[in-house]
């Protein structure tokens, strides 16, 4: 796992003992990772997307997030941590002529869309998920009913060769039926789970607490 994280792929990229525990998970099947907002979900999408363009060099990439403004900020992450060339990774959104999607997409290592963006794409085959080594599902919870999550998620687990689901989240759900649909709709196989009362993620929630009462407005603000 080692030689993994060290990949040279990645820059300033140190991960903590529970993500490296996640991640190593994560390698063995498709995994949904329930952790704390600001305990870094999107370090181990990185380790991931190392790992598995390490093992498949020729494959893609596919990141999925609900919004364009949380995608923008996933494209930022991954253009700061990631020795990809800048054509390689691209941002997918619907203001984009279909055609110059499809050029986009054949040059691209690591593509981030929404998951409205690349429906029209998927069923007209302008895009083949085949090539896709990794689907990471940011904000997981959504997967449920109509929404584009379920669609995309079971057209990659159809049409892909190189299956790996990645779903991250800070809370499934409250409701058993709402976090079962979760798990059946992105093919989950495991499911890593952190709370703030675990031992191992523990300290860097004290850490981050004491940053936030240093840094947050006054009551008045």
């Amino acid at each position: 796992m080692r030689a993994v994280l060290t990949h040279s792929m990645l820059i300033d990229v140190q991960p903590r003992l529970y993500q490296e525990a996640i991640f190593a998970k994560a390698t063995e099947g498709n995994t949904l990772v329930v952790l704390p907002t600001g305990l870094g979900k999107t370090l181990i999408a990185l380790l991931m997307t190392a790992q598995r363009l390490n093992l498949y060099p020729n494959s893609k990439v596919l990141i999925l997030a609900p919004t364009k403004p949380l995608v923008q900020q996933h494209e930022a992450t991954f253009r700061k941590h990631t020795r990809c060339e800048p054509d390689e990774i691209v941002v997918f959104t619907g203001d984009i002529n279909p055609e110059k999607r499809k050029v986009l997409w054949e040059r691209a290592k690591v593509v981030l869309s929404t998951p409205q963006a690349l429906e029209n794409d998927i069923l007209t085959r302008r895009i083949l998920l085949d090539e896709v080594s990794l689907l990471v599902v940011d904000e997981a919870h959504r997967a449920t009913g109509d929404y584009s999550y379920v669609f995309v998620a079971k057209q990659y687990m159809t049409y892909s060769k190189l299956q790996r689901i990645l779903a991250l989240t800070a809370s499934p759900g409250s409701q058993q039926e709402t976090i079962d649909a979760v798990i059946k709709n992105l093919f989950i196989e495991n499911i890593e789970l952190r709370t703030p009362s675990d031992a191992d993620v523990k300290e860097y929630l004290q850490d981050i607490n004491i940053c936030l009462l240093y840094t947050s407005p006054s009551p008045r603000d």
